[in-house]
């Protein structure tokens, strides 16, 4: 009976603590985007402001992400596992809206949140946030679980992986305009959403290629370093060989017309279809060369790769 009522306890403390940390979100986007206080207090009318409520969602959902990824350790007691759990979850949501912050000013340097959200309404801007929020939700989610591998040093690892994570995550959103044939700035301000679409599949497709490579085990931060910057190398190999195979295996025609100058000039107008096409697939082959970096596994047969 003492054994059910602690498992309650701790869901319940549990519930409480994902709840107050998705209300202190409230005020960590008033310290993230300063001009939507007197708009941010105001009664939330998800009808009135669509974009406003992918924009908000997609943290949230992000939040929950996250925490699903932490469990406690009850044989050292109650109290320390409730410790350790508050310590890592209060880092590891700080370093989560910190990514979004960093993330959201690389790629979206030249747009505001309030000119583009509150004012504007613009749903492609919205959706690409979105991703954002899901796609480093789940890098965080494989950050917590290599860095509570390391129960005496979870901060330091935690940390480190964030920082290491964001250098890769920087560079690779800089990639976009090689692999799509859409202009990102100009179709953003025309409100464009299958720009939002195609963007979204490239940027969760770049985060399973970076959790595929980083998730293995932390023994020296060099060696590590030096492995996930392999694997990298090596999904950067093997992508365009399952981007190219699917276009050559369902004979895929990027535009109506068959001619090649065509074919690799830039869409000024895409339609929804092309949007979907380009996010999906490139997302498909993403998940695809993470199945071969991530879950062959040679065991001591060969020497680590």
């Amino acid at each position: 009976m003492n054994e059910l009522l602690d498992k309650l306890l701790i869901k319940v403390l549990l519930s409480i603590f994902i709840c107050l940390g998705i209300y202190l979100y409230k005020y960590a986007h008033l310290i993230l985007f300063p001009g939507t206080r007197n708009q941010m207090f105001k009664k939330f009318h998800p009808v009135r402001n669509s974009s406003d409520t992918i924009f908000l969602f997609g943290r949230i959902l992000g939040i929950g992400m996250i925490f699903s990824h932490f469990y406690f350790y009850m044989s050292d007691g109650v109290f320390l596992a409730l410790f350790d759990f508050i310590l890592t979850s209060t880092i590891s949501l700080i370093l989560y809206l910190g990514s979004l912050y960093i993330v959201d000013s690389i790629v979206l340097y030249s747009f505001e949140y309030h000119d583009e959200v509150i004012k504007r309404e613009n749903i492609s801007y919205s959706i690409i946030c979105f991703s954002h929020a899901i796609g480093l939700a789940h890098m965080m989610q494989i950050s917590v679980s290599l860095a509570r591998d390391n129960v005496h040093h979870v901060p330091i690892y935690l940390i480190f992986l964030w920082l290491f994570t964001m250098v890769i995550v920087g560079f690779a959103t800089k990639t976009y305009p090689l692999v799509s044939k859409l202009q990102f700035n100009k179709l953003l301000i025309q409100k464009n959403i299958p720009l939002s679409l195609s963007y979204s599949g490239f940027f969760l497709g770049i985060c399973l290629i970076i959790t595929s490579s980083i998730n293995h085990e932390i023994v020296d931060v060099k060696e590590y370093v030096i492995h996930t910057c392999l694997q990298i190398l090596l999904s950067l190999i093997i992508l365009p060989v399952f981007r190219k195979g699917l276009i050559l295996a369902f004979s895929i025609q990027e535009t109506i017309t068959t001619n090649e100058v065509d074919q690799n000039k830039e869409i000024e107008n895409p339609t929804v279809g092309y949007g979907v096409y380009e996010g999906l697939l490139f997302l498909a082959s993403c998940y695809l060369t993470s199945v071969i970096t991530d879950q062959i596994y040679f065991g001591t047969f060969y020497p680590r790769f």
